[in-house]
């Protein structure tokens, strides 16, 4: 076991072999008569069979660990059913209003971003107060009664809520390039739609989830569930996508609207579904991992006490003391200056890319067929990266695992700039579509690979740091990087005169500036050592269960 090439290898005995002579001791790499593997060349393990010990070890820890893995898997499930028919139709209903993708930018910045910090605010306070899981339910509930709110009493009534005096005088007193924030305030139920449409990905998704699993997985669990952990998701992104394209035929040949509360119900349903299993893993898994940590507490300060060296415990700190020593730690910085740089630079491939598919799909619901079409390939595409993405983690070092994404964003997207810029009117068909595999393919990577690598180091931190700096980079950062880039974008649009295919050129330049910080960040965090690479991991261990 000990071998330098059999670092994955599961420990267990050696077959003998008493045909060979007894191995004769050796120096270097070779291993001694008294425990250890022969230094012949025969025994050295090819990168074939490390491939295949390597996928053996996986099903037996799956199967060890079935029942956390497959309840997991089913919650991420749910959670991510939701976010890919909120993401989809938050995008149809601003896209396809009066406005377009123009909007995009000015929604980001001025309703998305402030909504994000004001729910960090909420989320810091309510977790020193409350329990993490009734924290979890009172947000689950609060999104789903929005949802339900908005799809049977704001847009059905959206001719009367929006101001048509305000929308004239919006349009007398912004000029050109600004035109599109008047269209925001006047729509205001459709800005508040895509608020917390966005805010359920960051909030439900990205955080809840991802800090559940952070407080119920081990480090040396990690390499072989978390890339896995989204095979869940991407079922899902396949199946709602399905249900988007096909909507006509489950809610009938009716109005968007009608097509919106069947929508909206069926989110509803499968919240419940949510609620009810996020609770049995947090019975099932959480509190006894949590009473023991208290046991754990309890008798080392029993021990402290009779040694005479008994401990007070450790104050409470306050939210901005929290903050100075996040900010000072240089693990959260890079995580920071990453998920800046991801949401920059997505959101300058995504809003062109939608803006040209406005061009095309300006009906409501054939916009959401198309996009439950893009989400069915999405979902496959990223099973497929996830189902290969522990392989990867044992073949390549985890820099060179958190670096694909960044590389095919910056590569890819000014390849699909260049194309809209010097692309003729002919091959408009074709620049949609490589837009399209962009998202598609830096989507995958990004949760089947970057995000598996993240979670990764935030496991190597304290809780302080793997909670309250995860909320605030998931959350705040995520949405920070996407309101730089809108904010950029505003002044762009002021140059071009209200016309976004104008600013394609500077969206070119702000993108690979944009991604060389992010390539340097991922080098940068990879250079701390946090996370040892899938060579020097050692063998996992499944987590307990009450019992």
């Amino acid at each position: 076991p000990n071998h330098p090439q059999n670092k994955w290898v599961v420990c267990r005995a050696p077959p003998t072999r008493p045909e060979l002579p007894p191995p004769r001791v050796a120096s270097g790499n070779g291993a001694s008569a008294s425990g250890g593997l022969p230094s012949d060349p025969e025994n050295v393990t090819s990168s074939s069979s490390e491939t295949s010990t390597f996928v053996s070890r996986q099903l037996s820890v799956l199967r060890a660990k079935a029942s956390y893995f497959l309840p997991m898997c089913l919650l991420f499930f749910f959670m991510a059913f939701n976010n890919t028919i909120f993401d989809s139709t938050k995008d149809t209903i601003l896209i396809t209003a009066i406005g377009g993708a123009e909007q995009i930018p000015f929604v980001t910045l001025y309703a998305v971003l402030p909504a994000s910090c004001l729910f960090l605010f909420l989320f810091s306070v309510a977790s020193k107060r409350y329990s993490r899981r009734r924290v979890f339910n009172w947000t689950v509930c609060l999104f789903m009664s929005f949802f339900a709110l908005f799809a049977y009493v704001l847009y059905p009534n959206r001719d009367y809520l929006h101001s048509d005096a305000l929308a004239a005088w919006a349009g007398g007193a912004l000029p050109q390039g600004l035109q599109a924030l008047g269209h925001v305030v006047h729509q205001w139920t459709f800005t508040l739609f895509y608020v917390l449409s966005e805010l359920w990905g960051d909030v439900i998704l990205s955080l809840n989830f991802w800090v559940l699993a952070n407080e119920t997985t081990d480090h040396k669990d990690a390499i072989v569930l978390y890339p896995l952990f989204g095979l869940g998701a991407n079922v899902a992104q396949f199946a709602s996508g399905q249900i988007l394209r096909n909507v006509r035929r489950f809610s009938g040949e009716m109005t968007y609207g009608s097509q919106l509360k069947f929508l909206v119900n069926l989110t509803i349903v499968v919240a419940v579904g949510i609620l009810a299993l996020h609770h049995w893993l947090d019975l099932k898994f959480v509190r006894p991992k949590l009473a023991a940590k208290r046991r754990q507490e309890e008798l080392e300060r029993e021990e402290a006490a009779s040694g005479g060296a008994a401990s007070e415990p450790e104050p409470k700190k306050s939210f901005w003391e929290n903050a100075k020593v996040l900010i000072s730690s240089p693990a959260l910085q890079c995580l920071a200056a990453i998920a800046l740089a991801q949401g920059i630079t997505t959101n300058l491939v995504e809003v062109a890319w939608k803006a040209s598919l406005r061009e095309k799909f300006s009906d409501p619901r054939l916009y959401s067929q198309f996009m439950g079409s893009v989400s069915s390939a999405l979902g496959l595409c990223t099973g497929v990266a996830m189902v290969v993405s522990p392989t990867i983690f044992l073949k390549c070092t985890w820099r060179q695992v958190a670096s694909v994404n960044p590389n095919l964003m910056l590569w890819g997207g000014l390849a699909f700039f260049l194309a809209m810029i010097f692309g003729s009117p002919q091959i408009q068909g074709g620049i949609i579509l490589g837009g399209t595999a962009l998202y598609i393919f830096g989507r995958a990577s990004k949760f089947s690979l970057l995000k598996p690598a993240e979670e990764m180091v935030y496991i190597t931190l304290d809780d302080n740091a793997r909670r309250s700096g995860k909320a605030a980079i998931d959350v705040v950062g995520s949405q920070m990087g996407k309101s730089l880039s809108s904010l950029m974008q505003q002044v762009f649009l002021i140059f071009g005169q209200g016309k976004i295919q104008r600013t394609y050129p500077m969206m070119a330049v702000l993108l690979v500036a944009v991604g060389t910080v992010w390539i340097k960040a991922v080098g940068r965090l990879a250079g701390l050592g946090l996370v040892k690479d899938a060579r020097e991991a050692p063998q996992v261990e499944a987590p307990k269960a009450a019992q």
